[in-house]
């Protein structure tokens, strides 16, 4: 038997790839994975681009490609399905390359969650699990930027799509049959709709935990550092850490500084950031301490009443043998998240619409009925 990797083509060339997406435009599917690096910029930089199609590999090596035309608009043909695993950073590095997502989607992650075979599952195991090989992941953090790169790293990144192109054909028949292959559509199309409309500046600080323990104006100072950090990581391309951390954005919106030597007594804020962006951090403050009521964002949450703990537990019980009825993770079918949502406000949010809505979702509303 022939090693596919023997005729893995490496293309580095305009032209070649023209000619060879020409070819992946009649493919049934497209296996598809990305290498990169993210160490110390805020955007990551593709080191390798991985396409699979009809049993052979093929490496892109985006340093060498200048016109990404006709690779963008078959990212974009919706007849042909682009099959990715854990799908989240490499749309980032769509993004970033191609300002656009593959579609139409779909995660192998959430098809074998989908599947019943397990909730977040490695690459390594999904292989595992379905074709019964063990991957080797000593390459995961070379450095992808280097060149020539070494045929060991060649081999792991061009077996990533080898292995999908034979798991997607068994994910789908799977699904198919429990009649499932339409939510796992559904969910990978919510995943591509989100990644095309990401999160503004000024709602990044939504993410920090403990908001809730913060006043409405001390959240409006932490929005504010935290949509001017959001630009500053942008514009220098640099972790948003390196800017200032989570935690510290948020001891500066609890302390809400004066002066300088206020803000020097903030917990882990450097005094090289002192220096950087003292004056602009209290200025920040200063507009949150002097920001109308009307400006201020609507109160974080608190955290569930007993009462509502209580009707959570409830919820997550009934998702819990839903998910068993139907062989599917329960973390799948159900987030804590959403759940806490629905409870506060009474409403299926989105996430719980859709195929979610007759296994579990009107179940749901009717515990609340019933409290």
């Amino acid at each position: 038997m022939t090693d596919p990797l023997e005729s893995c083509l490496y293309i580095d060339s305009d032209s070649v790839l023209n000619e060879n997406c020409a070819i992946w435009a009649q493919a049934e599917f497209l296996a598809i994975d990305t290498e990169f690096i993210r160490t110390d910029t805020f955007y990551p930089i593709a080191g390798l681009l991985q396409v699979g199609a009809a049993g052979r590999l093929y490496l892109i090596d985006p340093l060498k490609i200048s016109d990404w035309s006709t690779f963008t608009e078959l990212l974009r043909c919706q007849d042909i399905p682009k099959v990715i695993h854990s799908c989240s950073e490499d749309l980032e590095v769509f993004q970033v390359l191609f300002q656009c997502v593959p579609q139409p989607l779909l995660d192998t992650q959430i098809g074998a969650a989908l599947a019943g075979l397990g909730f977040g599952l490695s690459y390594q195991k999904l292989i595992m699990e379905c074709l019964g090989i063990h991957v080797e992941k000593g390459e995961t953090r070379s450095d992808w930027l280097r060149r020539p790169l070494s045929e060991s790293q060649c081999t792991y990144a061009a077996l990533d799509v080898l292995y999908l192109q034979k798991v997607y054909p068994l994910l789908k028949q799977r699904l198919e049959a429990k009649g499932a292959l339409d939510w796992w559509l559904e969910d990978c199309a919510g995943i591509t709709a989100q990644a095309e409309s990401p999160a503004l500046p000024q709602d990044y600080y939504q993410r920090i935990k403990s908001l809730w323990k913060l006043s409405q104006r001390q959240q409006y100072a932490l929005q504010q550092l935290c949509a001017w950090r959001e630009i500053e990581a942008k514009e220098r391309n640099i972790p948003r850490g390196r800017v200032i951390k989570d935690p510290v954005c948020f001891e500066i919106a609890r302390q809400m500084p004066n002066d300088l030597g206020q803000l020097g007594r903030v917990k882990d804020l450097s005094p090289g950031s002192i220096r950087r962006y003292g004056e602009v951090i209290l200025e920040l403050v200063s507009q949150a301490r002097g920001a109308a009521d009307t400006e201020l964002p609507a109160a974080a949450p608190k955290p569930l009443t007993p009462a509502q703990t209580q009707l959570l537990k409830q919820m997550k019980a009934l998702g819990e043998a839903a998910a068993e009825a139907v062989d599917v993770a329960p973390e799948v079918l159900l987030k804590k998240r959403d759940l806490k949502e629905l409870i506060r406000v009474g409403v299926l949010p989105p996430a719980l619409s859709g195929w979610r809505k007759p296994l579990v979702g009107d179940g749901l509303l009717g515990l609340i009925g019933k409290n």
